[in-house]
């Protein structure tokens, strides 16, 4: 509320009719001579409030109260004089001095109440929302609580208006704070869905949200911050212009859930960040996904992700340590010829590497170095479409598209789309979202026939014009041409594309390899498509975990390990059973998180009996 007042505190002459400084708030007292010192103290206070400058208007309120607050000034200058000491509250928050403005706004509220008479008290109520933020301020959470319910129940519903979307925000970030999930989330979920019409900051659904996450990790409650997001995904994911400023904000959290064993929630977290840039955030959840899948025994889900680091981020700050484990796990999928190229690299590129005499020792021999690669080029800068239009159709559509409600979104988009079907700024994004839907709920065919009437337009911006481009991949599947969709899938194997298309690259590549008869080349295209953007793209993610299951359920050496046969000691060794591991890793992972609800078919939940066989 201090833009609120601030508004309504202008630069003014000495004398000014009683009428107007009433609107304005401002205390209007008796003429005489003592008291216009008190009426130019306020003025002076509203001024340097106006300017921001807390420190002078606290010192102009502090004398206010000094020189006139002794003895009974309710008595003297009526309820009004409350509002000497909530400006003083104000300019206390501001400077941190949260006990001191809970003092100012308990004696605002409490000592010049609103008696239907005389000159009121414009901030009497308001002084208790106040109250509520200094609490949280000075960390007293229970406090805030009863101070902010104080304030709903007494309002003046007309006169006392508020930001409501900080309220409930503010609101429940105290029941976390507390413990209270239940309660917080409700005034969470309040502040998100009307974010809108409040509206709510981006930046405080953010905060809440990270109070949600930290109460969840304190309480060792997964299930309730899956939950929250499961029903709240479509309002939670925040623009890419906008979360960029976020975005370490996300992956802290997603790294706290980790480490406090929270696999389910860190992936989803991951999920928030979006892969429509190529850049720094993604090189730190590729790290943090490979750690994912090795911790719960996909070795080549972990190898699929440091092959991404090594072969799209050449230049990052991190790559000794990733060529490392590259060298390591590309051993431990009997990928030897890759594991002696990388160690190559380290060798030639970090030649006073540590990691050089652990790799000698386990006995690789290293190949000769080969020459250095001619410098990574940037990926090109990506044009940037005309911004989505915000019309509350559109919004409702997109909020759905982003729930990944795709039935629902697509019949909304093509609503839109055949509303306004003459004005191309909204004609154009409603046809091409109307597509994507189809597209996400395997709808080939009718993928196909939009395609052949939708005509491009270049405000879409390079990343949708270039989806466009890729759906060329996805037309291949729909008609089965194996050898067309392997040559088109690795004509854009070393682009620099965003996680999200290069998924379905890597998707597109293992279904082509996979019908070809090329097993582990398949494998190796399903983990890229189940980790580049760590399972955002959640119905690819879910196929490709599958086709991963499916090819290990129909090799022979893995049945062998599965069923038992040959000596059991043999099998332990053998790379039928290491396979066998694979599967039982990828089939916890579909029930953990890549199956996104979906249930693990019958014929694979065998794999799940051997998780962690030794």
């Amino acid at each position: 509320m201090v833009a609120r007042t601030s508004d309504a505190m202008k630069p003014r002459r000495s004398i000014r009719p009683a009428s107007v400084l009433l609107a304005m708030g401002l205390a209007v007292f008796p003429a005489r001579a003592q008291d216009r010192g008190l009426t130019a103290l306020v003025e002076k206070t509203a001024a340097a409030m106006k300017a921001e400058n807390w420190q002078k208007a606290l010192d102009a309120s502090s004398q206010a109260v000094d020189r006139y607050g002794k003895g009974d000034p309710l008595r003297t200058y009526g309820a009004q004089f409350g509002a000497v000491y909530y400006r003083k509250g104000v300019c206390e928050m501001k400077l941190k001095r949260w006990q001191e403005a809970m003092q100012s706004f308990e004696i605002c509220y409490r000592n010049f109440p609103n008696q239907g008479t005389g000159r009121t008290n414009p901030f009497q109520k308001m002084a208790l929302l106040k109250w509520g933020e200094a609490a949280m301020g000075a960390g007293n959470w229970e406090l805030a609580v009863s101070r902010f319910a104080k304030f709903t129940d007494e309002r003046d519903k007309v006169r006392d208006n508020f930001p409501r979307g900080s309220f409930h925000i503010n609101m429940a970030v105290c029941q976390y704070k507390l413990g209270r999930l239940p309660a917080g989330s409700e005034n969470l979920e309040i502040a998100i869905r009307n974010k809108k019409s409040f509206p709510t900051p981006e930046s405080g659904i953010v905060a809440g949200f990270q109070a949600l996450v930290e109460a969840a990790i304190l309480k060792h409650d997964e299930q309730a911050l899956l939950d929250f997001i499961g029903k709240n995904r479509g309002e939670l994911i925040i623009e890419p212009v906008e979360m960029s400023s976020y975005s370490g904000v996300f992956f802290k959290l997603a790294g706290d859930a980790f480490a406090a064993g929270m696999q389910r929630a860190a992936i989803a977290i991951y999920q928030f960040v979006p892969s429509t840039e190529v850049g720094p955030p993604e090189i730190v959840r590729l790290a943090a996904i490979a750690l994912i899948h090795e911790k719960n025994g996909n070795v080549r889900g972990a190898f699929s992700a440091y092959q991404q680091l090594e072969l799209y981020f050449p230049e990052s700050a991190d790559r000794e340590e990733y060529l490392y484990q590259l060298v390591r796990t590309a051993t431990l999928v009997n990928e030897a010829d890759l594991a002696r190229l990388y160690a190559g690299r380290l060798l030639r590129d970090f030649p006073q590497s540590t990691r050089l005499a652990e790799i000698r020792e386990s006995g690789m021999e290293f190949p000769q170095i080969e020459a250095a690669a001619p410098a990574s080029a940037e990926a090109e800068p990506v044009p940037a479409g005309k911004p989505l239009p915000t019309g509350p159709l559109f919004t409702a559509a997109i909020n759905l598209y982003q729930g990944r409600k795709y039935q629902e979104a697509r019949a909304a988009f093509a609503e839109i789309a055949k509303r306004y079907k003459a004005e191309r700024e909204f004609f154009t994004p409603a046809a091409f979202y109307e597509m994507e839907c189809l597209r996400k709920l395997g709808d080939l065919d009718g993928l196909a026939k939009a395609l052949g009437t939708f005509a491009k337009d270049p405000s879409l911006g390079g990343n949708r014009l270039r989806q466009l481009e890729i759906n060329a991949l996805w037309d291949a599947v729909r008609t089965k041409s194996w050898d067309k969709l392997d040559q088109l899938a690795k004509a854009r194997l070393h682009e620099r594309l965003p996680g999200d298309q290069r998924v379905q690259v890597a998707f597109c590549q293992g279904m082509a390899s996979e019908s070809l008869g090329r097993s582990l080349e398949a494998l190796a295209a399903y983990n890229i498509a189940m980790t580049a953007d760590a399972g955002a793209s959640e119905e690819i993610a879910r196929q490709a975990a599958l086709g991963v299951l499916r090819i290990h359920l129909a090799d022979a050496e893995v049945k062998a390990a599965l069923t038992g046969n040959g000596a059991p000691d043999a099998n332990r060794e053998s790379p039928g059973f290491f396979r066998l591991k694979e599967a039982a890793a990828v089939a916890f992972l579909f029930e953990l998180t890549l199956g996104a609800g979906t249930p693990l078919p019958a014929e694979f939940k065998e794999f799940l009996k051997h998780r962690g066989s030794t």
